[in-house]
């Protein structure tokens, strides 16, 4: 059974990766795979706690920047 700590994560990644998907004009499927390709992902995992005071907007900024920063392409 997942906490309520873990829902939170999980929903908010759900969150950013349909606002990312949206962004850049990819599928949710495409973004997921981009963003965990670029350690994007990791990024929300291992941020969450400062991230979900953000606004999405900002979140989609810190991650176009962390997947740039290992590689990524889209900006």
């Amino acid at each position: 059974m997942l906490t309520k700590q873990s829902r939170n994560v999980i929903n908010f990644m759900v969150a950013c990766v349909n606002e990312f998907a949206n962004k850049f004009g990819l599928s949710e499927k495409e973004a997921f795979d981009y963003l965990h390709k670029y350690n994007g992902i990791a990024f929300i995992k291992d941020h969450y706690e400062v991230q979900h005071c953000l606004s999405l907007e900002d979140t989609i900024d810190d991650l176009v920047a962390v997947c740039k920063n290992h590689g990524g392409f889209l900006t």
